[in-house]
């Protein structure tokens, strides 16, 4: 099979590398790509922040579809396909966000699918591939669409994290930790990583680390990711209540 249709579980490398020239080239494309997409959304008016977020979410679901359909058709398909790592469940909370918005949609996607899609393009589990891979493009763009609807909807003041709604992000771990690595266990998959760290992500050093106690590094590790998320907009919280009370004194 053509290297241009070997998926990512099939790969043996040595691929484009991670860090390497064309990763970081790669890195700077989606980034400007990314900046123009938040750009065009921030000066839209409502009833076009709509259609454009509708369009995203039809977009990054369609890419999902098409990557399984082809897997299926090539013969690459896998229980370790199904949508049940973070960023494959953040395409449906997407779906979901993009036509009835709530604060559970908002808070899981800033807390969750964003720092989940940054590292993924960070550290890609898909770097033993050919730079001229459908299914490396694929996974490129799709976790691209994912921050740059996330920041979209942050910068227009439409997410604004809370620290007391991060609740609501806990009690879906909760739920699809457990399920996940169930599934890990029957199917012998990784979704998540919960199984064993992703190669060259700081998940590694976690498991060099922590040894069989790598869950407790790993709840560690995203408990910090939370304190420097929420932390910035907690400070600009207090700051504007003390001023309130300076003027009402």
């Amino acid at each position: 099979m053509s290297s241009f249709l070997i998926s990512t579980s099939n790969a043996d490398g040595p691929g484009f590398g991670m860090f390497s020239p064309i990763h970081m080239m790669v890195l700077l494309a989606l980034g400007i790509a990314t900046v123009l997409i938040v750009s065009k959304y921030y000066s839209a008016g409502e009833k076009e922040r709509k259609t454009f977020r509708v369009r995203i979410a039809v977009i990054v679901l369609a890419l999902e579809v098409f990557k399984d359909l082809l897997l299926i058709l090539t013969g690459q398909f896998t229980n370790a396909n199904w949508p049940f790592e973070l960023c494959g469940m953040a395409i449906f909370i997407i779906a979901v966000d993009a036509f009835h918005s709530g604060k559970t949609t908002r808070e899981l996607l800033y807390s969750l699918a964003l720092p989940g899609a940054l590292m993924a393009l960070i550290t890609p589990n898909w770097v033993k591939n050919d730079i001229v891979n459908v299914f490396v493009w694929q996974s490129f763009v799709i976790h691209m669409l994912i921050i740059a609807y996330v920041l979209m909807r942050l910068f227009s003041r439409e997410i604004v994290p809370s620290l007391k709604n991060l609740w609501r992000s806990v009690v879906f771990l909760l739920i699809v930790g457990p399920l996940n690595y169930w599934l890990n266990f029957i199917w012998g998959t990784n979704f998540m990583f919960l199984s064993t760290p992703s190669p060259g992500s700081p998940l590694e050093l976690l498991g060099q680390t922590f040894g069989k106690f790598y869950l407790f590094g790993f709840t560690g590790l995203l408990l910090v990711f939370w304190l420097f998320m929420y932390l910035p907009w907690e400070i600009v919280k207090i700051r504007k209540s003390r001023r309130k009370l300076r003027r009402t004194a």
